[in-house]
């Protein structure tokens, strides 16, 4: 089988993973924000942030090292199943230590308990087992797909049970905390690589994992500097419908489209000796990504008010407007991720670390600048800023590849026509007296299906000469068994 053959059938195993994955999440938010107040998720908001820092501190990018590794031995498992346990370990007590005085800190005396129980999934995803990194190195995701399907489906029926007895943000930690202990033990199921202790090739590793560590650091403060600010300068309320409408407008690429993407990794590093190759298929990834993100960016910046009332209600109203400010946030977030991945597979990561430092320095200043004028002023930085730094890291792309921005841009035609046909027609239509819900499927179907009609017909017409076109062609071909 093909690498482009692999990379097609493994995304589309992703994709039916979080479709069933992501699927459960709009339900529980659905479901949650009806139970629960913005108090709580403010604070599960926190926890959040706080543990994803901690995370971040100890992350030392096994799974990119083995994936972007020629030859992977036994040892080489081993000493990163060690590694990530003793870190993830030491992590933990020291948050036990801690979490007092970030309770203190951000005035959330809720904190402290929360934050504790959180923290046991750092050692405790620590302990699954390397095999699953084998199985993302070799493109093969079936038995990754039917472990998810467990650990999803019951840490929804924890959360929800749960939110419906007591509701609180115990409701969501609870789901986290379960949800982690069984894709751990489950990950021993599902492959049959049992790990040793050791550190025998902790020096070799470690050189590669610094800079990852490093940059994780900076992403972290890149990704979440706004919300600690909205925390700090308007309150924990306000934190919780600030970061839920940011996540709704990230359910998207979080439920499909940064996991499908997550196999072109392998691919690219499979090509990055041979230049041509390796710009081509960055290339493709990218017009691909481009074409399935631009409807539906369009579509949340159009109608953010009728999507938060679907899918939260009329209780978070007042928060609607941010949703189309994060609109831009979304498509920055899913292209500067595989951009990131392009850069990581070559081995750059030290390049992608001096960006991710520079352009966090510009993010911070200018949302300290912005912070005082108001949630609604905040996000649009934030989303301008998301386009400046994802535009900047894809020049250095494609001076360091070669994937040629004209060529892309030709490739994205099809679907700014589709899109761009899309909105004409749907805001033609008049649905105003209509049920909100029945705006929102009516506008929303028809939206999607006039886009993908245009794309699929403007890129027959303008694309059929084009290497890129034959090549989804047959992918296609291959994927039916022709």
């Amino acid at each position: 089988m093909t690498t482009s053959l692999r990379v097609l059938k493994s995304a589309g195993l992703l994709l039916g993973m979080q479709l069933v994955q992501r699927g459960l999440g709009i339900i529980s938010t659905l479901i949650l924000a009806r139970l629960l107040l913005p108090e709580h998720f403010g604070v599960v908001a926190l926890v959040i942030i706080a543990l994803q820092f901690f995370e971040l501190l100890v992350e030392i990018g096994n799974q990119q090292y083995i994936i972007q590794k020629t030859d992977v031995t036994e040892a080489d498992l081993n000493t990163a199943w060690s590694m990530d346990i003793a870190i993830k370990s030491g992590m933990f007590v020291l948050i036990l230590l801690l979490a007092p005085s970030l309770a203190d800190f951000f005035e959330t005396p809720e904190l402290t308990t929360a934050l504790t129980v959180a923290a046991i999934t750092l050692p405790l995803r620590a302990l699954k087992s390397p095999g699953m990194m084998l199985l993302a190195r070799e493109i093969n995701y079936r038995p990754i797909f039917k472990l998810t399907l467990w650990q999803k489906g019951l840490s929804f029926i924890v959360v929800i049970g749960w939110a419906f007895i007591s509701p609180s943000h115990w409701a969501i930690i609870s789901g986290t905390v379960v949800s982690g202990l069984i894709f751990t033990i489950g990950s021993y199921r599902v492959h049959d690589f049992r790990p040793r202790w050791t550190l025998i090739h902790f020096r070799q590793q470690w050189q590669f994992s610094q800079w990852l560590l490093l940059r994780g650091i900076v992403g972290f403060t890149r990704s979440q500097i706004d919300n600690l600010m909205v925390s700090r300068l308007f309150g924990t309320a306000q934190l919780g419908g600030y970061n839920l409408v940011r996540e709704v407008s990230l359910l998207p690429a979080l439920s499909a489209i940064i996991p499908m993407s997550e196999p072109l990794l392998a691919a690219i590093s499979e090509s990055k000796a041979d230049k041509q190759a390796l710009a081509y298929r960055i290339r493709l990834s990218l017009a691909l990504m481009i074409t399935v993100l631009t409807p539906i960016t369009a579509f949340i910046m159009l109608y953010p008010e009728l999507i938060i009332r679907v899918l939260l209600g009329p209780d978070w109203s007042e928060f609607a407007p941010l949703l189309e400010p994060f609109g831009l946030f979304f498509f920055t977030f899913c292209l500067f991720a595989l951009i990131s991945d392009a850069i990581i597979a070559q081995g750059r990561v030290k390049l992608l670390f001096w960006f991710d430092v520079a352009s966090t320095a510009i993010i911070v200043a200018v949302l300290w600048l912005t912070a005082t004028g108001g949630l609604e002023i905040m996000a649009w930085a934030r989303g301008w800023l998301a386009v400046a730094t994802t535009i900047a890291l894809l020049l250095i792309l494609e001076q360091q590849t070669g994937f040629s921005s004209a060529k892309l841009l030709f490739l994205c035609i099809p679907t700014l026509a589709g899109t761009s046909l899309a909105i004409l027609a749907v805001q033609s239509i008049g649905l105003s007296g209509s049920h909100f819900l029945v705006q929102f499927l009516a506008l929303g179907t028809l939206h999607v299906t006039i886009a993908a009609l245009v794309t699929g017909i403007t890129g027959l017409v303008l694309l059929r000469g084009t290497e890129e076109w034959g090549q989804l062609r047959y992918l296609l071909n291959q994927a039916r068994g022709k």
